[in-house]
């Protein structure tokens, strides 16, 4: 490449005004070395570097053509990184490139001010990938370098004390807090993501899928990330009712089930048990068109949606965290007299497969008094038989997956247990399909909500009965209750617990939950604050929801409330001081002279002023001077006594001439 030299050598100053801009974009940019490609980070610090040379070393700069140069390689190696140029990633590396090119050309104010406000975007733009009390906590420090050092490229004095920027720099970022606050409580509140757009980063969320293969959820389950808080309004019911539905799966092809193509039907005739159980979920992003729920939900949520299967459906896949509550039934039945069309493709089963697995089922469904009894009879099945609960139940090849499961291997996890019961209902003419979700959750000592993490992952099943519709069986409890009483740590050996650390030191798991009730916190209020919060908050302070003159008043009330109290606070501050005795005593002399045709003027010293009296009253003389050697000696010299001198001037009382 092309490279032109530095016509002069830098200033000091210049090379100042440079470190500190050097040193805003770098703490903007750490955070983004997480998530972005490290070839974007890593040619951004090397040019950052070959500019500091440039400073110090006299190293030559990029020519114009150098750039341009680089700036296509930069646009080339993007689109590559991330198939596009547009969205918050490629945008993100594309900015942070061409901030590091500006800094090739980059000298005077100008330059040095608009790389700051680069910075600045570059800052915001870590939010897009992450929005955790870690980063925030970091940008504050990081968004206050910046303004220090947009204070000292723009400071004449280039020596000056770096903590006298600091200091200046917080009196000017201090004020604002208290006016982000309103603006973040009151300011209308839109659903969705703020930038309306996914990032790519979360095609990689850990969670449930819209299939089940064996080993899905077992390996799903190895993980302790939270998948959603609950914060139950009331008595919450007992573990073994916690089944938190999400999907209903209803095809398999000998290796996978899936959702398959769901028919519709108006009126699946719920039949409800019980109270009603209210509550909350914080959701955790899951890429999934679909929220969670207690089973059975009655009533979807704002933006949501009550599929034919009493799923909670979507729009748009949940890409960031999101708050609804939801109220539902433990106790349930529903799908009574639903026609055969319907129940025709809850009995399917892929032809030539699993002779033994059907050879049992038409036993039982020749010997059984009723199809209740055929369930029971598959339940009997997995508790009286040697099967096992686990985690590593090892993989099973060939076309009669079902067959060595149920009769050779008898390992598994709770995958394997719902997909062979609905293998078998199938197989015995029982309508039957695969729930996914999860099962249980532990409660916070320190907030009250219950965390439901990746390893409460389960999967049950229903089946039709007629006259009852839809039931709810859990071939896994059949195998291992403790599964469901407990949870899924009281069920699998402690060697195959995810999350083990914390079970075997109770301090560890103490400290977990502590941070975990200042994380949910931070979800509840912060990031989770959308209409349905809002809308509880204006309620709260007797405000409207929706009415946007009222809400518009309001901004203009607080915001203009917040103004005047700063105006007024920087008024008193820089109030002038008041006067001194001394002063005030001086000023009354000088009025009484002004009545006898005597004014001082702006520019008369005590001296000056004194003689042009003199001259003006000489019968006043020796009192005109005596007052003012007194004045001049307190003011300036500190010497005398201040009560003297007010005494000499309120017995200072000249007659005006002609009196």
């Amino acid at each position: 490449m092309n490279a032109m030299l530095l016509p002069n050598p830098e200033t000091r100053q210049e090379r100042i005004r440079l470190n500190w801009v050097l040193a805003a974009i770098l703490a903007m940019l750490l955070p983004h070395m997480l998530y972005l490609p490290p070839w974007v980070s890593l040619a951004t610090c090397v040019i950052g570097l070959w500019r500091l040379a440039a400073a110090y070393r006299g190293w030559p700069l990029f020519s114009r053509s150098a750039r341009i140069v680089f700036a296509l390689f930069a646009f080339l190696g993007v689109y590559l990184s991330f198939r596009t140029i547009n969205g918050p990633d490629a945008g993100t590396a594309l900015l942070m490139l061409l901030a590091a090119l500006k800094l090739m050309e980059a000298k005077g104010l100008r330059d040095y001010f608009l790389l700051l406000v680069i910075a600045l975007f570059i800052g915001i733009a870590s939010f897009l990938h992450d929005q955790s009390i870690p980063l925030a906590l970091y940008m504050v420090p990081a968004l206050w370098l910046a303004v220090i050092a947009l204070l000292n490229i723009a400071h004449p004095d280039s020596e000056r004390p770096w903590r006298q920027a600091a200091r200046t720099a917080a009196r000017l970022l201090l004020p604002a807090l208290p006016m982000a606050v309103v603006l973040f409580l009151l300011f209308p509140r839109v659903p969705g993501p703020l930038w309306g757009v996914g990032l790519t980063r979360q095609s990689g969320v850990t969670g449930l899928a819209t299939s089940m293969s064996p080993g899905s959820i077992s390996e799903l389950a190895q993980s302790d990330a939270v998948a959603f808080h609950v914060k139950f309004k009331g008595v919450p019911p007992p573990a073994s009712q916690l089944y938190w539905r999400a999907l209903v799966l209803h095809d398999y092809d000998n290796h996978t089930w899936r959702m398959g193509k769901s028919g519709w039907i108006s009126n699946q005739r719920l039949v409800t048990h019980g109270t009603p159980v209210q509550y909350e979920i914080t959701l955790e992003p899951n890429n999934l068109r679909a929220l969670y729920a207690l089973d059975l939900p009655v009533r979807a949520p704002d933006r949501a949606y009550l599929t034919s299967d009493f799923e909670l459906g979507t729009r748009f896949p949940v890409t960031q965290r999101k708050l609804y509550s939801v109220t539902s039934y433990t106790g349930y039945s529903y799908g009574a007299g639903l026609p055969d069309w319907y129940l025709k493709r809850d009995l399917e089963l892929p032809a030539g497969i699993d002779p033994r697995a059907r050879a049992l089922a038409a036993k039982w469904r020749t010997e059984a008094r009723n199809p209740a009894q055929i369930v029971q009879d598959a339940l009997s099945l997995f508790h009286d038989q040697p099967f096992r609960y686990t985690l590593q139940p090892g993989v099973i090849d060939g076309n009669n997956r079902i067959d060595r499961f149920l009769f050779d291997t008898r390992r598994g996890f709770c995958e394997h247990y719902a997909g062979a019961f609905v293998f078998l209902m199938r197989a015995a003419g029982i309508p039957a399909h695969v729930v996914i979700g999860y099962q249980g959750g532990t409660r916070n000592p320190l907030d009250g909500y219950y965390v439901i993490r990746q390893e409460d992952a389960h999967a049950w099943a229903e089946v039709w009965l007629a006259g009852r519709g839809w039931l709810r069986v859990d071939p896994t409890a059949a195998v291992d209750p403790a599964r469901v009483d407990r949870g899924v740590s009281a069920a699998l050996p402690t060697s195959e617990l995810p999350g083990l650390v914390f079970r075997r030191y109770a301090w560890l798991n103490d400290l977990r939950n502590t941070w975990d009730a200042v994380n949910n916190g931070w979800n509840q209020w912060v990031l989770a604050y959308g209409p349905e919060l809002q809308a509880r908050f204006f309620s709260s302070l007797g405000l409207h929801y929706g009415d946007w003159m009222e809400l518009s008043l309001l901004l203009l009330l607080l915001i203009g409330g917040l103004l005047a109290a700063w105006s007024l606070l920087l008024w008193w501050r820089y109030r002038p001081a008041p006067a001194s005795p001394v002063v005030r005593a001086y000023a009354r002399f000088c009025a009484r002279l002004a009545k006898l045709g005597v004014p001082r003027m702006p520019h008369e010293g005590p001296l000056d002023y004194a003689a042009r009296a003199r001259r003006a009253h000489p019968g006043l003389a020796v009192q005109i001077e005596t007052i003012t050697s007194a004045y001049i000696a307190l003011r300036y010299a500190e010497h005398g006594e201040v009560r003297d001198f007010v005494h000499q001037v309120a017995a200072f009382r000249p007659n005006a001439p002609g009196n």
